[in-house]
């Protein structure tokens, strides 16, 4: 319905003039606006239009009924939830358009659902055919309207050259499950939206209280473009990922990754067996077209100062809130091996040292999204307040007290929520996810909702590959414009089983990576 018809009807409740809400059924009512999908609903407010005992409509009765059917679109439906259109529009919504955007011309996820509908009644789809919207002929206007643009913007962009092969700068969001303690986006691990959800609900509320003292979603603004050198190798846009804990890099293949093609971004396909937590679009090439494997979840990993130094075993405690992650990374080491974190207010080149950045854009604390007003109360003193409550007489005697918990692995449930029931559910963890989003964007309106993750291609590291003379060709210089050994005034220095070269364009050397533990890494 246009504002204007909502308005004009507004204008009818003046003067006291009453409408019963049988006139108005919840499905038919919006803004205030009446909408009577036929002459039966005109029939019913027609007789609640008549004055006291009266034959015919009152005067006002009689302009009611006339503003009324101005605005009738017979045939018409207002989805309410329960319609088995609305089922088959939201899933259209939330999902279909990021898995086939070709089935939808016309529309994006911030189309209306009134859209969606107007859609999928015109293609005949089964839930849909006796669901007409109203309003259908500007609805009908305004997909063609983006049909038509979209076109245009093809045509535009097929009129482009073709940019040529190469590592390409691509931005998207990156996210982390992390505590109320704040550290630089470097030697870390991160995931997509529905890789941070894997986590959380694999290893952070299977425990009471959550793991390492995780209470909140961060969310991050990232654009990678990783070397020449690694693309001369692989023709590939991310690199394998890398686990980071504490600050360092335990994975041992680092060092050969990092002197051979300088600090790229890596990235990681997830198993779904996990948990059904799915992209909505395809995230990876690993899966046969069309399975849910190409939408599975992703990890990456983002090479900071000085990977070979984190925090020393002793020394960790995951429960800390000031963590002081480069703690331990010496200025000679962080020279050395500055990292892929660009300058700040510097634009990914895909030289060495400047593969990634980034932008803070928000969190959404766990508590707000699962609906628990105060965690502690939840988890530590629920049960021992139940069974008070139960002795002065305020529970009854029959009340079961439970220690409540976000997430049992062995029942697949919550006590004292269901937020996090069904692991296994794809619907259920859909839910979640844009319930994430939805505050994601309530919160930061300044932000889009949604950015296509780029899919994780990486194919596999070849045998003897570190041994492989490196190919420069395109590569920028680094930051640094010169050798950090000429810097420093050193010599080569062999780092594990092989020599670290000096080489023009790479400012850093190999020399301090050493073994660490396997720990726990998580986005």
């Amino acid at each position: 319905m246009s504002d204007s018809a909502g308005d004009d009807t507004a204008l009818l409740l003046e003067g006291g003039l009453t409408v019963d809400e049988r006139c108005a059924p919840p499905a038919l009512r919006r803004r205030f606006a009446l909408l009577a999908a036929g002459a039966t609903a005109l029939v019913a407010c027609g007789a609640l239009a008549r004055g006291a005992g009266a034959a015919e409509p009152t005067q006002d009765g009689a302009v009611l009924l006339h503003r009324v059917a101005s605005l009738v679109e017979v045939g018409c439906q207002v989805l309410s939830e329960t319609d088995p259109c609305y089922f088959s529009c939201h899933w259209a919504k939330t999902q279909g358009i990021f898995q086939h955007p070709e089935w939808y011309k016309g529309l994006i996820p911030e189309s209306s659902l009134e859209e969606f509908q107007y859609a999928l009644h015109k293609a005949g789809a089964p839930n849909c055919t006796q669901s007409k919207p109203c309003n259908a002929g500007p609805l009908a206007k305004k997909i063609e309207a983006r049909v038509q643009a979209a076109a245009k913007a093809a045509a535009e962009q097929a009129a482009q050259p073709t940019p040529p092969p190469g590592p390409r700068a691509q931005t998207f969001y990156m996210y982390r499950a992390q505590s109320k303690a704040s550290y630089p986006l470097e030697n870390i691990n991160t995931a997509d939206l529905a890789g941070v959800f894997w986590y959380l609900h694999q290893e952070v509320v299977v425990a009471t209280p959550r793991k390492y003292s995780i209470d909140r979603i961060k969310r991050y603004k990232v654009t990678v473009k990783n070397t020449w050198e690694f693309w001369n190798a692989h023709k590939r846009q991310f690199s394998a990922f890398v686990a980071y804990d504490a600050g360092g890099c335990t994975t041992p293949v680092c060092k050969d990754i990092y002197h051979q093609y300088g600090f790229v971004v890596g990235c990681q396909v997830q198993p779904l067996s996990v948990a059904s937590y799915l992209g909505r679009h395809q995230t990876n090439w690993q899966c046969v077209a069309g399975e849910d494997k190409c939408r599975a979840p992703i990890w990456y990993s983002l090479p900071g100062p000085c990977p070979a130094k984190g925090i020393p075993n002793g020394e960790i405690d995951p429960d800390s809130t000031n963590v002081q992650v480069n703690k331990y990374k010496t200025p000679e080491c962080t020279q050395r091996m500055p990292g892929g974190l660009c300058k700040a207010g510097q634009e990914p080149t895909g030289a060495p040292d400047c593969t990634y950045s980034y932008e803070d854009a928000g969190e959404v604390l766990l508590d707000e999204l699962v609906g628990i007003e105060d965690y502690d109360a939840f988890w530590k003193t629920s049960f021992t307040e139940c069974a008070r409550k139960r002795s002065e007489g305020e529970l009854p005697e029959d009340t079961v007290c439970r220690h409540n918990k976000e997430y049992d692995p062995d029942t697949d449930a919550g006590v004292g929520t269901d937020f996090w029931n069904g692991k296994h559910d794809k619907e259920k963890c859909a839910e979640r996810m844009d319930k994430a989003r939805a505050l994601f964007k309530q919160k930061y309106p300044q932000f889009p909702e949604h950015l296509d993750e780029p899919p994780c291609e990486f194919d596999m590291y070849y045998e003897h590959e570190f041994d492989w003379k490196i190919n420069h060709t395109g590569s920028p210089t680094p930051r640094g414009g010169g050798s950090g050994c000429e810097a420093s005034g050193r010599q080569p220095c062999r780092g594990g089983d092989r020599v670290a070269l000096c080489h023009p364009r790479r400012r850093w050397q190999a020399c301090e990576w050493g073994h660490r533990h396997q720990g726990d890494q998580s986005p």
